[in-house]
């Protein structure tokens, strides 16, 4: 029995969404839907609707029996006015806290004045004398820094344990970027409206968020507006009765050198995934005299020995070749550099990764210009730390994987617990099933060597991509504590024949 087969018992249904789109909508896409709505709907029932939404799902799901609801000045705050009402009317025991005011909108002024019972409201509350808090503080809207006071009163919040509903966004996390201002309330739950917001599953806001609902509120559909999407696989391609392995595509791994330590697991790792996601043939290119380092390790590869770099060379421009991975274990030398030029004037399709980043960080202009011509042939897959070696950095990672995707005519992957996928027409698809074990050695070679292995069958650059990463998430959320890079490998078959039946 496989390991995945024993934990738990069985097997983890896989987490598809190919049923439909989840679209994603930054702070303007979403005022703009609101907009929308408001020229035919008034903005004050949509704003009792969120409420009863808000309420309606909290009354279901969720075990109380005293509610603080945490009101901000303004519409969020609106919300949980409304909110506290509606507990009130039905009789739970519900106590407002408003340590900003109430009613500094048009709409949240409303919702005040419609509350007639003023003992609802409390200037100070013991956090203790409550089961559920419900943040309605800033929502989406959030752009300020946080007093001294706010600050002492959300640490003490998150310190306390207290089981925390936060209304559309966590306050202090930003709606676009998830980035943190100081601090922010550690929300269980996320009740968001109409669509997912970029913040609630990009780190750090991701591990603010909790468990994320989304609740319908009446919202125009612009979804035709936003660039920004969980990633959901694409289907898988069938073979053919008239497949042969080189038919099923020709994948080139270019191994580094004996001394470099990681550059076996690298190698193998990217060469067996590759096979295993597919590809027919996957051959290795190894130094002659690297060759006994590696040939104990390879059973189903093919090698191919090269004397130096001018005879590699000669022997890719004389090969079929459909994909090729370069980076794995290499070392950083300038023949390296003269190599990987090399690599990006040839015409098949290419997964740069690893020390790549660190190869070519002093001579970017030049490398983005290679990439440049190469029309969108090229998966660059670096983490957060190879990124930041070639390009510009900010709190705002979508942004930042654009321009990089732009101005490397490339599709970045940028790996993490929230992987972002980035195309050059501006395409964006969050990763919202990473696996935190995937933090292990090998683990990005396996990566990168299941996007070769599809992109070595043709597949599409921007669908090997996002299939590629979606597999690989799946085989660290099926295995989970303690895998390694091998655990991977040996599970890539096990997701490829669950995504075959569920089709």
């Amino acid at each position: 029995m496989s390991r995945s087969n024993r934990k738990n018992g069985g097997k983890k249904k896989l987490n598809l969404n190919q049923e439909k789109n989840i679209n994603i909508y930054n702070y303007n896409l979403i005022n703009e839907a609101e907009l929308e709505t408001f020229k035919s709907t008034d903005s004050f029932e949509v704003m009792k609707k969120a409420a009863k939404s808000s309420f309606d799902y909290i009354k279901k799901n969720v075990k109380f029996t005293n509610i603080l609801i945490v009101c901000g000045p303004g519409n969020n705050g609106g919300d949980g006015l409304l909110i506290a009402k509606l507990f009130d009317e039905n009789n739970f025991d519900v106590t407002i806290y408003s340590p900003l005011g109430n009613g500094k909108t048009e709409d949240s002024e409303k919702a005040l004045n419609s509350i007639k019972k003023n003992n609802l409201f409390k200037e100070k509350v013991i956090l203790h004398e409550y089961d559920l808090v419900i943040d309605c503080l800033f929502g989406v809207g959030f752009n300020r820094p946080f007093s001294n006071n706010l600050f002492f009163f959300i640490n003490e919040l998150n310190e306390s344990k207290l089981n925390i509903i936060s209304i559309d966004m966590p306050s202090g996390v930003y709606t676009d970027t998830g980035a943190i201002n100081s601090i922010a309330i550690k929300a269980n739950i996320t009740l968001t409206f109409h669509r997912l917001k970029p913040g609630l599953i990009l780190l750090p806001g991701k591990e603010f968020s909790g468990n994320i609902e989304i609740l319908d509120i009446g919202l125009i559909n612009l979804d035709n507006k936003t660039n920004i999407l969980i990633l959901s696989p694409p289907k898988l391609k069938e073979p053919k009765i008239t497949d042969h392995k080189y038919k099923r595509g020709t994948i080139f791994i270019i191994a580094g050198k004996e001394m470099v330590g990681a550059s076996k697991l690298a190698t193998i790792a990217a060469s067996q995934s590759s096979l295993r996601s597919g590809a027919g043939v996957s051959k290795i290119l190894i130094q002659e005299n690297n060759i006994d380092y590696f040939k104990p390790h390879i059973l189903e590869e093919m090698i191919i020995k090269y004397k130096n770099i001018n005879d590699l060379k000669n022997q890719i421009k004389n090969s079929n070749v459909d994909s090729l991975i370069y980076g794995c274990g290499i070392e950083i030398e300038e023949k390296n550099k003269n190599l990987l030029s090399f690599l990006l004037n040839q015409s098949f399709q290419l997964v740069l990764d690893a020390s790549v980043f660190s190869l070519m960080k002093n001579d970017k202009e030049y490398f983005f210009n290679l990439l440049s011509g190469r029309n969108c042939k090229t998966v660059l897959t670096p983490h957060k730390g190879e990124f930041e070696k070639l390009f510009t950095v900010s709190e705002n990672k979508i942004h930042d994987c654009i321009n990089a995707a732009k101005k490397t005519n490339s599709i970045i992957l940028y790996k993490g617990n929230d992987t972002i996928i980035a195309s050059p027409e501006e395409n964006i698809y969050i990763n919202n099933i990473s696996s935190p074990y995937l933090a292990t050695s090998g683990s990005g070679d396996v990566l990168a060597g299941i996007i070769g292995g599809l992109l070595a069958q043709h597949y599409n650059i921007l669908e090997a991509t996002k299939l590629g990463c979606f597999i690989h998430s799946e085989c660290g959320n099926r295995l989970g504590r303690g895998l390694i890079a091998s655990d991977l490998i040996a599970e890539i078959p096990n997701i490829l024949s669950e995504m075959t039946a569920s089709d």
